[in-house]
């Protein structure tokens, strides 16, 4: 992977983060510990989210995976919507680590 290609990636993820915190301030209040509880819903398993947010997974489908989706469409428009489809499911699992890692910075984000 190309540098640009893996900070475009980067930048991908932060984004799609920074919709599923907004989307889990709207749903459960700013909280101190957003990320972490995001974090700690999805990360064996992203439908726990459909389980934090109550919402039939709204949140996983149609913001978190929806960004990942629209990324890999415009970025890699040559492949089929089945290969789109995987790689957005890893790019999601990608987010969700991403997360994890940066619980703190997250939540300190959405402050600002």
């Amino acid at each position: 992977m190309k540098k640009s290609e893996r900070e475009l990636k980067e930048s991908v993820i932060v984004d799609m983060n920074d919709f599923l915190m907004e989307y889990g301030a709207k749903k459960l209040g700013n909280r101190d510990d957003l990320a972490e509880v995001i974090y700690n819903a999805a990360k064996d398993d992203i439908k726990g989210l459909d389980t934090l947010f109550k919402d039939n997974g709204e949140a996983r489908e149609k913001i978190y995976k929806a960004v990942g989706e629209g990324f890999l469409s415009d970025y890699e428009g040559d492949k089929s919507a089945d290969q789109i489809n995987e790689e957005s499911k890893t790019l999601v699992h990608q987010a969700i680590n991403y997360l994890g890692k940066n619980e703190k910075k997250m939540d300190d984000w959405k402050f600002n």
